[in-house]
């Protein structure tokens, strides 16, 4: 029988050793395979087309003794 070292614990192996080295290894190595995204800006402008048609209707409504008091104050500036 081989005699153990003090300062190695008996579980120690090489195959162990080896099994760890391997895993880490193996870990390494698939994590510098991830995928990256990159995001970049167009080189042209957005360009947004709105055909907008806009239709006003404004009616204003008055009542008989404005619209006799307009048409008195007319009537002045005429003569």
């Amino acid at each position: 029988m081989k005699k153990l070292s003090k300062f190695r614990p008996h579980f120690f192996s090489r195959r162990i050793a080896f099994g760890v080295s391997a895993l880490l290894f193996g870990v390494t190595w698939l994590t510098g395979c991830t995928p990256t995204v990159q995001l970049e800006t167009p080189k042209e402008g957005i360009t947004i087309n709105m055909n907008v048609v806009v239709d006003h209707n404004i009616s204003v409504k008055m009542d008989e003794k404005t619209q006799d008091t307009i048409a008195e104050t007319e009537a002045k500036q005429q003569d």
